[in-house]
């Protein structure tokens, strides 16, 4: 579904208008009513707008039905009427009253809980949601399995969360380090990094490492989802009460959506390492570059070397206007020379060329634990890299929809459909997986270049 066959065409255009700021905050306004309040009256948003129009200059635009000498109240009537317009409000009637109310439509309401939470300065916190995934699913599995579908679902929603509240927290640090290269005041510095990054380190980066850690709850989480999967009793339930819960069509439906749920919780936690590796290093970084930043500002050179610096510093960011006095300031009070000179290390040596020779190779001795190290985490990176849900989605693909397919259709463009076919051979009798496979003889079927069993890929029947 396209954005504009839900809003209307002219639903952004007050946030793009001469009174944009006008209409922003009447938007402030009726999120706060709606929040407060079940049904909001005119007068009273009226009455709140009228404050906020005091001291405000308000133009008139082409459409408005006004002959210019506007009083607050038809201020406040006409921002009313433009919201209508352009279809973020209706204005109807209390049921068998007089009164007046103004009703959000159904899309501008999360437009209204985004705009608000943008011009929020305050930091959220952060909420244990590993552990919230752990515990709910351990408790439905061990105490209460009768809601074990609503504690997938929760699973679910708190493993989006963890992996928005992560991205953010990931391109938080990247903003704080783009303010250290354009910052050039000690004390603004100082302020940005003990005021605004400790509050983001000591609400959000702290909890993850420490009360909520991803490394100490991550496996147990996989564990229990694995065991789901592994019990077909288990799966049956969760398909049954997901026909009941959200009324799907077809139980394929349901089988569906609990192996996508599935399989998204343990795909994250599968990678979620990375994504906390990566955020320790723009940590590490971000620490560095601002401690370097700090000294450097402090021990900035004074001599007339730095000066000189200082000015082309400032001549590179100014505007042209600005460069032209910076120019003739430097030409009535600088005397500046080229200077070169000539001297040894001037002269060029031509580079002697080594004469190559055959000798025996170094030896190499093979450590054992070494060559097994290498072996889990290479098995270690195949498994994050090629997980459940991209195998099952590879061969849903390749059937589309069909009931079975020939070694001779499989299309193979390149190493990774090669790797992924292997692994769907290797992996066809897990659970959850959609499909069978059939080798039909030791023929080999070349398909660009790669060399594949003679084989038939079957879709299991629902």
């Amino acid at each position: 579904m396209k954005l504009f066959e839900v809003v209307p065409g002219n639903f952004f255009s007050v946030l793009s208008s001469s009174n944009k700021e006008i209409y922003c905050d009447a938007l402030m306004i009726l999120h706060d009513m709606f929040n407060f309040e079940l049904n909001i009256r005119v007068d009273d948003f009226l009455s709140s707008l009228i404050t906020v129009l005091e001291d405000r200059a308000f133009e008139l635009e082409e459409d408005d039905e006004s002959d210019g000498n506007l009083t607050l109240s038809g201020k406040a009537r006409l921002v009313l009427n433009r919201l209508i317009k352009t279809g973020w409000v209706d204005k109807e009637y209390i049921d068998n009253s007089f009164v007046e109310i103004i009703t959000p439509r159904s899309y501008a309401i999360p437009v209204l809980k985004l705009l608000s939470e943008m011009g929020d300065s305050t930091l959220q916190e952060y909420n244990s949601l590993v552990f919230a995934t752990l515990s709910g699913l351990k408790q439905a599995l061990n105490e209460d399995e009768a809601h074990l579908y609503e504690a997938l679902l929760s699973a679910n929603k708190n493993t989006e969360q963890l992996q928005y509240s992560l991205r953010a927290l990931y391109h938080g640090i990247r903003g704080f380090l783009r303010n250290i290269v354009e910052q050039n005041d000690v004390n603004l510095l100082l302020q940005d990094h003990f005021n605004e990054y400790k509050k983001l380190s000591d609400r959000v980066y702290h909890p993850i490492k420490t009360m909520d850690s991803v490394y100490r709850y991550m496996v147990p989480v996989q564990n229990l989802l694995m065991d789901i999967l592994s019990n077909e009793n288990t799966l049956q339930f969760l398909y049954k009460r997901a026909m009941t819960v959200k009324k799907y069509e077809e139980m394929s439906l349901a089988e569906d959506d609990v192996i996508k749920s599935i399989d998204f919780i343990i795909d994250f936690y599968q990678t979620v390492g990375n994504l906390v590796s990566e955020i320790d290093r723009k940590h590490s970084t971000y620490t560095k570059s601002s401690i370097e930043k700090v000294q450097y500002l402090m021990t900035a050179d004074q001599s007339i070397k730095g000066k000189l610096a200082d000015i082309l510093k400032a001549y590179a960011s100014a505007t042209e206007e600005k460069r032209e006095v910076i120019c003739s300031k430097m030409e009535e009070n600088i005397r500046a020379n080229r200077q070169e000179y000539f001297d040894a290390h001037s002269l060029y040596h031509k580079k002697a060329r080594n004469q190559r020779t055959n000798v025996e190779p170094l030896a190499v001795e093979l450590n054992k634990n070494l060559s097994e190290f290498s072996n889990k985490h290479l098995l270690a990176q195949i498994n994050s890299m090629y997980t459940p849900n991209k195998i099952r989605s590879f061969v849903k693909t390749l059937l589309s929809d069909r009931d079975e397919l020939t070694s001779s259709d499989i299309p193979i463009t390149c190493d990774s459909d090669f790797i992924l076919l292997i692994l769907a051979v290797i992996r066809q009798n897990d659970k959850g997986m959609p499909y069978s496979i059939e080798t039909n003889s030791a023929d080999k079927v070349e398909r660009n270049g790669y060399f594949i069993p003679d084989m038939v890929i079957r879709r299991k029947e629902s």
